[in-house]
């Protein structure tokens, strides 16, 4: 009988042994989560985030050809994409009635790139961006799919100071190639209202079919 050997290479000190997996009686590969889910990928410094500062109005219609916030993969063909960790909303402007919204968000086929008018893109670990994604508020493009996203949310009637906030765990269930965008937009049952948005994101190089 052929026997297979899995082995493996501690990453850490460099010069470590190679060690073996361990197995149960049932030989079952015995696997221990060690730090929490995103400590590893955010280590590596691919992950940022990115949010509007400037109060857009949300939609009282489904969104179609304007984009509130524009997140566009400025990296050339065959260069990364854009993992989608999570998507947010902000209410930063309110009435003094009962009001109701919910998150939008679509990717684009490819397309030309939007002009640069938000720039301060953080790193979840803290370091400076200087890759080519460009983010822009208020752009016209094309629809390719309209979804909401995450849970709506509703106000009291009370208040016209910063209210409610929703976000939507996305977890890499949208990717955006090369030369497409992220779009986000609010429809709100409250034409006056006002909402700031953004998007956290991993870039990978996946080969996408």
């Amino acid at each position: 009988m052929d026997v297979t050997q899995i082995q493996g290479v501690i990453r850490t000190p460099i010069g470590a042994p190679v060690t073996s997996p361990q197995l149960n009686e049932r030989s079952e590969w015995i696997v221990a989560q060690g730090l929490p889910a995103y400590a590893e990928i955010a280590r590596r410094g691919g992950g940022w985030s990115i949010m509007s500062t400037a109060a857009i109005a949300g939609l009282v219609v489904r969104p179609d050809t304007v984009a509130a916030v524009e997140i566009f993969n400025g990296y050339g063909a065959g260069g990364k994409s854009l993992v989608i960790d999570r998507l947010f909303w902000h209410n930063l402007v309110s009435t003094a009635v009962i009001e109701a919204f919910s998150g939008w968000a679509q990717v684009t086929a490819a397309k030309s790139a939007c002009a640069a008018t938000l720039t301060a893109i953080r790193g979840n670990s803290g370091k400076a961006y200087s890759g080519p994604v460009r983010v822009a508020v208020g752009t016209t493009v094309v629809d390719c799919g309209w979804f909401p996203w995450g849970q709506g949310f509703t106000k009291a009637n009370a208040g016209v100071l910063p209210t409610g906030s929703i976000e939507a765990k996305v977890e890499g269930r949208l990717i955006v190639p090369p030369q497409s965008s992220l779009c986000l937009h609010v429809v709100c049952s409250i034409v006056t209202s006002t909402f700031t948005q953004g998007a956290s994101w991993y870039e990978e190089q996946l080969s996408l079919e």
